[in-house]
């Protein structure tokens, strides 16, 4: 399976998060069996903190709702499922929902061709060191922090882009792309961000015991994160359009 390369321009607008994220969420409605591929691009207009469907039960224990809302940041909750992530004008959004019938079964394992599709154009614009993440590779780099005891550990483990994924896109050891999905009898949907800065951001809107963790959790996340912005000067844009022909819109 392969991202569709459209005859008629892509765009890439600014949306507000939560309108953005039911942006998405529509497509399942609106793909047909048997039909192509439909795809949406977007860079969010304003801040939001994200949790997916499996954190729902733990956002007030793991967002800090008041230092959200005093920031101005939105929280939301998406279907798709994946850790708490930071939406922002420093993420390229991309959302592709197809027939049921064009995915794998095994969830793990449908994840594969979107992973590829990336890399392919990222290693294509320079970044030579841009992979995709082997199943082995992400269960033992969860293994790993689940063996901390710590609280930066405990935290890390409930974000998107803190731990790796099967099938996702890391640059050298950095996660660059994070992928989640929602399915339904007749569809999947998968959305994916591409960061175009490192996600240490996140740390100031998360529960921590005290501002010393949040240092601490805030360095970790830029160890373990990669944005565009520090590899290229290239804008969102030029990377939607190298990865599906997209037309800026915004920004």
């Amino acid at each position: 399976m392969r991202l569709p390369r459209q005859d008629m321009p892509l765009s890439l607008p600014a949306e507000q998060p939560w309108e953005a994220i039911r942006g998405d969420e529509a497509l399942l409605d609106q793909v047909q069996p048997g039909g192509p591929p439909l795809v949406r691009w977007w860079i969010a207009a304003s801040p939001a903190m994200v949790v997916g469907l499996g954190m729902r039960t733990r956002l007030g224990s793991l967002v800090d709702v008041e230092r959200c809302r005093a920031a101005g940041v939105e929280v939301l909750e998406r279907r798709a499922g994946g850790g708490a992530l930071l939406l922002d004008r420093h993420m390229l959004c991309g959302a592709v929902c197809v027939p049921i019938v064009s995915v794998s079964s095994d969830v793990t394992e449908s994840y594969r061709w979107l992973g590829d599709e990336l890399v392919g154009p990222l290693r294509a614009l320079g970044f030579s060191a841009a992979r995709r993440v082997e199943i082995d590779e992400a269960r033992a780099d969860v293994a790993a922090m689940r063996t901390r005891d710590d609280p930066v550990a405990r935290v890390v483990g409930s974000t998107c882009y803190g731990v790796l994924s099967p099938h996702e896109v890391v640059v050298g050891t950095k996660k660059l792309v994070g992928l989640a999905q929602v399915r339904r009898r007749h569809a999947a949907l998968f959305v994916f961000g591409v960061l175009l800065r490192n996600q240490s951001q996140l740390a100031e809107y998360l529960q921590v015991p005290d501002e010393a963790t949040r240092h601490q959790l805030r360095r970790e996340l830029m160890d373990r994160t990669v944005g565009l912005a520090e590899l290229t000067s290239r804008s969102a844009s030029a990377v939607a359009e190298a990865i599906v022909g997209a037309t800026p819109c915004a920004p």
